[in-house]
């Protein structure tokens, strides 16, 4: 059996656990321990410092270890911790136990990503993206169902279900290791031409200075992915971390109701990522980054005017699931097909889409609590105009030739 099947199976049982623990968590500190919105945001923005902590440590000092090593060993630091987390009414333990996940984790995606897409371009490396984000995002799909119903009938049985998750996660790494064949995917032998081909009118020196040029605009690209994910995890921030409890105590529907809507939008995510892997003509276009700013954008604008009908959300989600998937592939495939060092530039990835959810978790709590939905809304919006400038600034940047 290929290595990679553990893989998409491991990844899904970390995703699914991971998951079902973010939305039990939200619901738990505000029924058990009596957190406040701002609280709540505040709680779940720090554990996303301290996944970015863990992308940090491995992109500082991991990078240079075997990925499957490390991937493997996180997890199982990553499941003993949930042993803690679900069967205490401790809030140090429950503190503890959760940045001890979220630091782990930032040791398992990188990695997992660097495997994966080791010597692999253009169009190999799309269908493994392709099927890679469709794997982790069916446990996104089906994990806020399960979470909002079995929090509904007993929030013990949730926690129990994430352990049992995730204590699959290393035994299939662990089987991966010793009982797959051993050629996993395909290595990169030798020198690929570069990705981008410089137009015929730049009036440039052959050599070195072509090579620098080329690399410049692949670099450019590189960041354009990384802040459009950056904004996509903005709103991430407050969709899995703000409605579900605006849902809930601002509109009165149930749990369910709230996981109803995060299950669609993960259904669209599956749908959107399964089209991109079949298309390569959004590759280094760099009006896609425009096309999917803008697409952000509309999503919060209708986020704004929803009031008190769930069907908007439901609607609302649809879009941004595609939206979203596409602003995820921008940042993996240029962080896997530009640079030299793969494994640091998934790592930044990570970093980016951690530092979007830590402030639309956070930035969203803090508004929600002071200045309502409403103001949550504005926010948002404001912040992903300005990503939208950005992107402007630097596709005219490219323009006149003022590489960075």
């Amino acid at each position: 059996m290929k290595k990679q099947f553990f893989i998409y199976a491991a990844t899904f049982f970390y995703s699914l656990g991971n998951n079902i623990l973010g939305l039990s968590l939200i619901f738990r500190l505000t029924d058990r321990l009596l957190f406040s919105p701002a609280q709540m945001g505040t709680y779940m923005a720090l554990g996303q410092v301290f996944y970015f902590i863990g992308c940090n440590l491995y992109h500082r000092f991991g990078s240079s270890f075997n990925a499957a090593k490390v991937f493997t060993a996180s997890s199982a630091v990553v499941f003993l911790a949930s042993l803690f987390i679900g069967h205490t009414g401790s809030r140090s333990v429950i503190y503890g136990s959760y940045w001890i996940i979220q630091i782990g984790t930032g040791f398992f995606w990188p990695p997992v990503m660097a495997w994966l897409t080791e010597g692999l371009r253009d169009r190999e490396l799309n269908r493994i993206m392709g099927v890679y984000n469709r794997t982790w995002m069916s446990a996104n799909m089906i994990g806020p169902l399960i979470a909002g119903s079995l929090y509904a009938w007993n929030s013990t049985v949730n926690f129990i279900f994430i352990n049992i998750s995730l204590s699959l996660v290393p035994l299939l790494l662990y089987m991966m290791m010793r009982y797959s064949q051993k050629t996993g995917l395909p290595e990169s032998t030798g020198q690929t031409a570069p990705l981008i081909q410089l137009a015929p009118d730049h009036d440039i020196n052959p050599g070195k200075n072509a090579s620098r040029i080329t690399e410049k605009k692949e670099a450019l690209y590189r960041y354009r992915g990384w802040i459009c994910g950056l904004c996509s995890a903005l709103f991430v921030g407050v969709l899995t971390n703000i409605i579900p409890l605006h849902i809930r105590d601002g509109l009165g529907f149930t749990e369910q109701d709230a996981g109803t809507v995060l299950f669609i939008r993960c259904l669209s995510g599956i749908i959107g990522f399964a089209v991109l892997s079949r298309f390569t003509s959004w590759h280094f276009n760099r009006r896609w980054f425009i096309f999917t700013q803008l697409g952000l954008l509309l999503c919060t604008l209708l986020l704004f005017m929803t009031g008190d009908r769930l069907m908007f959300f439901h609607v609302i989600v649809v879009l941004y699931g595609f939206v979203n998937s596409a602003c995820y592939n921008n940042s993996m495939f240029y962080s896997s097909a530009t640079g030299s060092n793969r494994k640091k530039n998934l790592a930044v990835h990570e970093i980016f889409l951690c530092l979007g959810i830590t402030a639309g978790t956070a930035g969203g709590g803090f508004f929600y609590e002071h200045y309502g939905f409403t103001g949550t809304c504005i926010s948002l919006f404001i912040s992903l105009g300005l990503g939208l400038g950005v992107f402007i600034m630097l596709n005219r940047r490219e323009s006149s030739g003022s590489l960075i």
